[in-house]
């Protein structure tokens, strides 16, 4: 395996302890050309055995609730929007092209 690849599957190892839970999601980098550049790209991975699928929404809702109102307190800057559209655009471009 090149050194390359095993950067990838080190990146790509993930793992959730404990055998009872219910949720996880994974966020990671997106790999690049380069394996050094940086990227503003990333790769979720979730998934819910344990719950149903609005379960489990309604959950992460819960938690993106907290999470702002966290960032709200220590006075942090709102996301740019438009810049996070424009990155999910390349990304599904991206995947169309790879079809």
């Amino acid at each position: 395996m090149s050194t390359r690849d095993t950067l990838h599957a080190e990146r790509r190892l993930f793992a959730v302890t404990g055998l009872g839970a219910l949720a996880y999601v994974g966020i990671w980098p997106a790999p690049t050309a380069a394996d050094t550049d940086r990227t503003e790209n990333t790769i979720v991975d979730a998934a819910y055995p344990g719950m149903s699928k609005r379960a489990f929404a309604y959950v992460l809702r819960q938690l993106a609730d907290r999470l702002d109102h966290e960032a709200d307190t220590n006075d942090e800057a709102p996301l740019d929007v438009d810049h996070l559209a424009e990155a999910d655009a390349r990304n599904t471009l991206a995947a169309e092209a790879g079809r």
